[in-house]
């Protein structure tokens, strides 16, 4: 897979050029690819393996939630920390420290005697994941700064993170039917020292100036960011009226009130609320929230749905191929559609083919041909994500890419969690009220339309 998408990415984008010592920009995409690949599999591979886990220890699966959660919620709470960092640091440490931290916590992951250390082993991955993901980015963007190279590279980097999460549970599960549910951590440490080698000789822009440290801003960041998330993945099990919900919600809110004033009052804070002046940032923003809720939500949704209609697990792959399949190819395509007609059009057009596949599946039930033909629009609703980000990235100033794309990921995995959340409460009655979850996500996708199409602008970067 790493040959053939350095083959693609040498022969589609510009020519060769050197920055900071590095030979090609297929380097710093090669190794972003490969390191968004790895992070998006450990997300749902591990998934697949926690059957095996609680044999192995013992314990049900309901007691296994915080081997998933524990990733998760650490991940969310310090996507804007660590892109601040990279901004602070420069981004090839952070990213090098990064992948450091998800490789040597990988092996402990599978070296884990207990629950209890898998744990506490998936937060430290969780931590190494939120410094990789903005790294990247201000990687990528100061390898690619023209905007049409840009965009075909997020292009090719959406493609191959869709294509992780069509193929983590494929490859979960063969690794843990083969090797053992160990093994799903341990193929982690080959992978990251390849992208360590090949990250190591591409340097990346020195950071042009070093920004004060807030530590007030990244205190109440994270505070604000893991009890929001924590409220809504736990909101399923605990109910939204729950004492620990309502306050785990209160404090998140407090929280993000008082991180806006101290940002506010700040001469150098680790996010210039000045950003959200760009209708662009501003709107690419409300976009990935709209776009994970809606897209991850219907990811989460059609498996229920489908099992509840008495579909196998296999089955149920099967139905889902034409939209996981659809969106990797519309979004590496995009990357070089969006030259013919324009982002906010080409973004636009794809969610409202989310529209109408939700719309379909609503109306006409969970039929092979209805999940082909419904799976494959909500799959090119799924491809735009490389258009929003691509319209984000190109809205903001060099030295704050990496704060800046903190709060796209931030308002992504939000947006997911929020629509788990949302979306689950409506699977847990009727199966009637399946149809209510899909046209809520029609909704959805149509909020993102409007806002892509009338908000985003191409091309505004600030000086």
């Amino acid at each position: 897979m790493v040959l053939v998408m350095s083959i693609e990415v040498k022969s589609t984008l510009a020519a060769p050029k050197r920055i900071g010592g590095m030979q090609s920009p297929a380097f710093v995409l090669t190794a972003v690819g490969i390191s968004s690949f790895m992070v998006t599999l450990d997300v749902t591979a591990v998934n697949v393996a926690l059957p095996s886990i609680g044999d192995m220890f013992g314990l049900p699966l309901s007691a296994l939630q915080w081997v998933a959660s524990a990733y998760t919620l650490v991940f969310a709470s310090l996507l804007l920390t660590a892109g601040a960092s990279s901004d602070r640091w420069g981004a090839r440490p952070v990213f090098l420290g990064a992948l450091t931290f998800f490789t040597l916590a990988s092996a402990a992951c599978g070296l884990a005697h207990s629950v209890a250390e898998l744990i506490a082993a998936r937060a430290v991955q969780g931590l190494g994941a939120a410094a990789i993901l903005p790294s990247s980015m201000a990687l990528l963007t100061n390898a690619f700064p023209q905007a049409n190279q840009r965009a075909r590279a997020v292009a090719i980097w959406s493609g191959i993170s869709a294509t992780a999460l069509v193929a983590g549970p494929l490859i979960g599960g063969f690794l843990v039917q083969t090797l053992g549910w160990r093994s799903i951590f341990f193929v982690n440490i080959p992978v990251c020292l390849v992208v360590l080698s090949i990250a190591a000789i591409s340097a990346g822009k020195p950071a042009t100036h070093r920004r004060a440290f807030d530590p007030a801003g990244q205190l109440l960041a994270v505070v604000a960011l893991f009890t929001i998330t924590f409220s809504t993945i736990e909101a399923r099990q605990y109910g939204w009226t729950s004492p620990a919900i309502v306050g785990a919600l209160a404090i998140g809110v407090a929280a993000s009130l008082l991180f806006i004033a101290v940002e506010h009052r700040r001469q150098e804070p680790m996010l210039p609320l000045s950003l959200f002046r760009s209708r662009t940032f501003s709107a690419s923003v409300g976009a990935a929230f709209l776009y994970n809720l809606s897209y991850y939500g219907a990811l989460f949704v059609l498996p229920v749905a489908l099992q509840a209609q008495g579909y196998s697990p296999l089955s149920v792959g099967v139905l889902l191929i034409p939209m996981t399949l659809s969106t990797a190819v519309f979004a590496t395509a995009s990357g070089w559609i969006v030259n013919a007609i324009g982002a906010r059009l080409l973004a636009a057009l794809g969610m409202l083919a989310g529209v109408l596949g939700a719309a379909i599946l609503a109306t006409f039930g969970f039929t092979s041909s209805s999940m082909s033909v419904g799976g494959l629009l909500i799959g090119m609703g799924g491809g735009t994500l490389p258009l929003i980000v691509a319209a984000a990235l190109s809205s903001l100033p060099p030295e704050l890419v990496g704060v800046g794309s903190g709060v796209l990921n931030a308002a992504r995995q939000s947006g997911g969690a929020m629509g788990i959340a949302v979306l689950g409460a409506l699977l847990q009655g009727a199966t009637l009220k399946a149809g209510l979850a899909l046209a809520m996500i029609a909704a959805v996708f149509l909020a993102g339309a409007v806002l892509t199409f009338f908000f985003m602008r191409e091309g505004t970067r600030p000086k």
